[in-house]
């Protein structure tokens, strides 16, 4: 499969994950799952990596590949600890449509973090499918009278959720370059991002309480989040070996409108404006069109 391919099955994975988040709230003693989609992600990508990987473990711990794990680590605490942390949230407060139409900014920071960390531009194609694509969720967002129809009291999450995955991307297509196995790359993340996690609620207040937290939440719906998270993530991934940042983190965009459709017809208690998605749901496909044929 090509990364394009890679991205847009990765974008249909998070947009049922949002779905599930929504519907595990109600049953949530603890984090709604979110360390829970985390042991998945380490446990996927270790999967993946005895199976399949491309290098062994004596091989990768190095001094030559010190970098490139470095970059994987960072990458896992952007993505796992700090991004996929802000998602729950963000989701929970404003609904699974909202949340992922806030994470339409990934590409925009992908853009000067894939610069300054890679010195990759995006070429004309990527912008003009970047355009459409970009233009489809704007117009879904938008309400009659032109203004944005995000609450801003879930700005804060969205935008740092997008922020954070989008500096994930860079980070994980630098290590890639000299370190080319996504299976450990992804392994690498969780495994960082995870004792983030758990460091941060060993040392905070309360810490016997908060550990709790992170395992009590185990229904269906957390286990669905779960592992549709860390497919998408791994997916990401592995896109990321053949595909540019910009054109990853843009058809990552398109998780808002398969959120949008599951919403429909899985989660009524959740208003999606049909009309409306329906034209930004073609834009959005002229955007893809672009960018992978």
């Amino acid at each position: 499969m090509t990364g394009e391919t890679l991205a847009l099955l990765a974008a249909l994975a998070y947009g049922a994950a949002g779905l599930s988040i929504v519907r595990g709230k109600a049953a949530a003693r603890g984090d709604n799952g979110v360390f829970l989609s985390v042991l998945v992600t380490a446990a996927l990508s270790l999967a993946l990596w005895l199976g399949w990987g491309q290098v062994s473990l004596g091989a990768a711990m190095t001094a030559a590949n010190m970098r490139p794990l470095l970059a994987f680590v960072l990458a896992g605490v952007a993505s796992i600890a700090l991004g996929r942390a802000l998602m729950y949230r963000a989701t929970e407060s404003i609904g699974a449509v909202r949340a992922s139409l806030l994470r339409r900014l990934t590409p925009v920071f992908a853009l000067p973090c894939a610069f300054f960390l890679l010195g990759e531009l995006p070429d004309a194609q990527t912008l003009l499918g970047g355009v459409l694509i970009l233009a489809g969720v704007a117009f879904y967002l938008r309400r009659s009278g032109g203004r944005a129809d995000v609450p801003a009291a879930g700005l804060i999450l969205g935008a740092g959720s997008a922020l954070f995955y989008a500096l994930a991307y860079a980070l994980r297509r630098l290590g890639l370059e000299t370190l080319p196995d996504a299976a450990f790359g992804a392994l690498v993340g969780a495994v960082a991002g995870g004792a983030w996690v758990v460091a941060a609620a060993a040392f905070g207040r309360r810490p016997v309480r908060r550990l709790r937290r992170l395992i009590a939440d185990r229904g269906l719906w957390h286990w669905f989040t779960a592992v549709m998270l860390s497919i998408g993530q791994v997916l990401q991934f592995f896109a990321l070996k053949s595909a540019s940042v910009a054109v990853v983190a843009v058809l990552g965009t398109l998780e808002v409108f398969f959120s949008a459709l599951l919403v429909m017809v899985f989660l009524r208690s959740e208003r999606v404006a049909g009309g409306r998605l329906l034209i930004a749901a073609l834009l959005a496909v002229a955007g893809t069109a672009v960018l992978v044929l």
